[in-house]
């Protein structure tokens, strides 16, 4: 035993207190008091590569879904890029697939033996597809009924080329408006989604490029042989996976108020209802970063980043974009502008046709032909653009870059952007 002395002296006496201690309980305190220590010892210097690779990821992943900004009229944004994906509910309805017809509308026969010879296709299967067409009357093309076997075996290139010229025409739907993932973002389109590997390599033997993107025309050789329900919304979801913007709008003290309600406010009494927020944010030291949802119309600043909805305005579940664009200043929408003519009507009357430098609140026709529109969205600052891609249900309105929008909609015709602002009213 080892004997502690501990001086207790004061003032009125002197003691000596002796404490025997065994050496296994020296042992045991002194192990009880280095454990924490040794522990985070080990946990620190334990794979250090390791750490520090994971750290750099977050790190890359973090940078990545930043986008570069540039200041202007509208102010200093920040932007962030997110991946959105439909709830279940909306699904439910798209679980079976029957084998599609393809119209191939106003070819001629010889068109058609052009495309045909384009599309590089095997002996076998363009015989097959010569066979299975069927003509209608004289400029009205003609309809091919594929099998699944010659769907599946088409190379990407001849995918590509035949689905390019489907995606013309509206009756062709999984070509017209296909499943679509940005190329360089492809990493993202299945990451996390608890869709079975196999699965996934069933779709992408599918998956054809056009431009910048990749696309998915064909659920119908892949869905209806999955094998529970479950697993089908899973995929479907996971195919409608849009990436989208969070982009906020950096207030400080210094910030000119009044240069950005002419921004965000272009339109008669819209001041009123942004400045108070934009005001409020300048009497903080640090400033602050506002979501630009809140300096939205209220059309627009209801529905973003949301999907259509059964309980929503009449219409919103089937009207396409441009009944989206015409209405954003307005609250409720107005249904008129589900017909197309209304709308050609409108932008030629109250409208002037603008080239470049948009602004908030612009209206972008994406332009197949000079007469012809595929798409339309609303200009909001820097390249960004509000948008409802296609009428479907699963299809949210959102924002994206001007850019990634473009290749969205590519076909095997070049785009022309044509842009409208509302004019202004006399007086």
């Amino acid at each position: 035993a080892e004997a502690l002395e501990y001086d207790m002296s004061d003032d009125s006496s002197s003691r000596i207190i002796t404490v025997q201690v065994s050496k296994r309980w020296l042992i045991g305190f002194a192990a009880i008091l280095l454990a924490p220590w040794l522990l985070f010892l080990i946990v620190s210097t334990q794979n250090p590569v390791k750490t520090w690779t994971s750290e750099a990821l977050r790190s890359e992943e973090s940078s990545r879904r930043q986008i570069p900004t540039t200041k202007g009229p509208w102010g200093e944004l920040k932007v962030v890029r997110i991946v959105t994906e439909p709830p279940e509910e909306s699904l439910s309805g798209y679980l079976k697939y029957p084998r599609p017809v393809w119209t191939f509308k106003g070819y001629t026969p010889e068109e058609f033996e052009k495309l045909l010879l384009s599309a590089n296709l095997t002996p076998e299967q363009k015989a097959e597809i010569v066979q299975s067409s069927k003509w209608g009357a004289r400029s009205e093309g003609c309809l091919v009924s594929p099998s699944d076997a010659l769907v599946q075996n088409l190379s990407s290139e001849s995918r590509a080329a035949l689905y390019g010229a489907l995606s013309l025409f509206p009756e062709n739907t999984f070509q017209h408006e296909p499943f679509r993932y940005r190329t360089d973002l492809s990493d993202e389109w299945f990451a996390n989604s608890g869709v079975p590997e196999e699965t996934i390599d069933q779709v992408c033997k599918l998956i054809y490029r056009r431009g910048k993107t990749l696309l998915f025309s064909d659920p119908h050789l892949v869905v209806p042989g999955l094998k529970s329900d479950v697993d089908r919304v899973r995929l479907l979801k996971t195919l409608a996976r849009q990436s989208t913007l969070m982009v906020q709008l950096h207030i400080s003290p210094r910030t000119d108020i009044d240069a950005l309600i002419g921004y965000w406010a272009p339109r008669a009494g819209r001041a009123k209802d942004i400045k108070p927020l934009l005001e409020s944010a300048t009497r903080l030291p640090g400033g602050l970063d506002i979501d630009v949802t809140h300096l939205l119309p209220r059309f627009a600043r209801k529905r973003i980043y949301t999907y259509p909805s059964a309980e929503g305005d009449t219409g919103e579940m089937v009207f396409d974009c441009h009944w989206n664009s015409m209405n954003f200043w307005n609250d409720p929408p107005d249904n008129r502008f589900s017909d197309s003519e209304t709308v050609i009507r409108t932008l030629e009357t109250e409208y002037d046709q603008i080239i470049d430098r948009y602004k908030f609140g612009d209206i972008l026709l994406f332009m197949k032909s000079d007469t012809q529109a595929i798409h339309s969205a609303v200009y909001i600052a820097d390249d960004i653009v509000f948008t409802k891609n296609g009428p479907s249900p699963h299809s949210p309105w959102i924002l994206m870059q001007l850019a990634t929008l473009i290749s969205h909609y590519e076909t095997n015709v070049d785009l022309k952007i044509r842009g409208y602002r509302k004019k202004k009213a006399k007086g």
